[in-house]
């Protein structure tokens, strides 16, 4: 009976000896010598700082949460990116393949859609040849159709990003989280955060998903606006529940943004054609520089009602709505019911045509 406690405490003993923490990370990179080697996460959070030894190094890592790591070997200049699943990581290095990693079925399932993705960013480093090639000689016709087929190919890889994301737990949030695309909605975003498994739920990605949708929510077809008061360029304040309109276009923009500069005509026209039946636009801008906001309203010959408070990108309007690119604009009607998001010039067209 003794002999057999014994051999359970020694059972014990082992396993509590042998038992580790974290996860390991082994690199295999011949060509970079001794070189430092960091690994960092979102924010630039130092988890490993040393050197290489022969271009090798196997180390112990305290684990995170899953979430999207990188490797930066400097005598190799180029970071290597995985995304970490809690698996032991291996990373190798050589002139032909370059960077190759092991790090479990989350990064395997990242790298299939890399690599799906590369087919668009080989055809969209056509278009911008392309393009430049047609801005030399001024051939505007051609510029025109690169463009269109550069916003379907943009819409055809958002579109495959989002058909991933929304079956692919929580890598599916990560992928969501890090593509910019005007194409989701937020519908979309409510889709991928239920697929998202509750182990999960303390992931970074996870959270700012949900803060997202949070945001969303405000900006949200059937949402009741909340009203804001900001300076015009005259040095007033009004409100743009204030602002006069069977339908109020709130348009999000800034002097120094090329694709609003560019979508003010259409508006203008849009403006004059519909004024006098109940329609009316109030611009938020981003700007910070009053004389430049100043300036572009001039330029542009926009004669609805402006306003800002010159916070740039950390204006309180477009944060509190989540603006993170622009032009974007809301539609709002008589009662401060949000009627529509991100319209169209045309399509702002028929709507009013039919409702006013």
């Amino acid at each position: 009976m003794k002999k057999l406690l014994l051999g359970v405490f020694a059972s014990i003993a082992f396993i509590a000896c042998t038992s580790e923490e974290g996860f390991e990370l082994a690199i295999n990179a011949p060509y970079a010598g001794d070189s430092p080697v960091k690994l960092t996460i979102e924010g630039d959070q130092v988890l490993y700082e040393g050197n290489l030894s022969n271009g090798e190094i196997t180390i112990r890592v305290e684990d995170f949460v899953n979430q999207y790591a990188m490797i930066q070997i400097a005598e190799l200049g180029q970071p290597a990116v995985y995304y970490h699943g809690g698996e032991d990581v291996s990373l190798t290095f050589d002139t032909i393949n370059g960077f190759t990693f092991e790090a479990g079925v989350f990064n395997d399932s990242a790298n299939s859609l890399t690599a799906k993705s590369e087919m668009f960013n080989q055809t969209m480093m056509v278009l911008e040849n392309k393009f430049k090639e047609a801005s030399q000689v001024g051939d505007t016709v051609t510029i025109s159709a690169i463009r269109s087929e550069a916003m379907n190919l943009l819409s055809s890889q958002a579109k495959m990003n989002l058909e991933f994301a929304k079956k692919n737990d929580i890598l599916g949030a990560a992928i969501l989280m890090g593509s910019n695309s005007t194409d989701f909605t937020y519908e979309d975003f409510k889709d991928v955060a239920a697929q998202v498994s509750e182990q999960y739920f303390e992931s970074p990605d996870y959270i700012k998903l949900t803060d997202k949708i949070v945001t969303m929510e405000k900006s949200s077809v059937g949402a009741v606006f909340t009203d804001f008061s900001q300076a015009t360029p005259d040095g007033d304040t009004i409100s743009v529940l204030s602002v006069d309109g069977k339908y109020v276009l709130v348009d999000f923009w800034a002097s120094w943004c090329g694709p609003c500069r560019a979508a003010n005509p259409a508006l203008v026209e849009l403006y004059s054609n519909n004024n006098s039946r109940g329609f009316n636009i109030v611009g938020v801008s981003l700007d910070n520089k009053a004389e430049r906001w100043i300036e572009g309203i001039a330029e542009d010959g926009l004669p609805w009602p402006q306003m800002s408070d010159l916070g740039g990108w950390q204006n309180e309007i477009s944060t509190f709505y989540g603006i993170q690119f622009i032009p974007q604009n809301l539609l709002i009607d008589d009662n401060g019911v949000i009627v529509g998001k991100n319209m169209e010039p045309a399509d702002l067209a028929d709507f009013l045509a039919a409702n006013l």
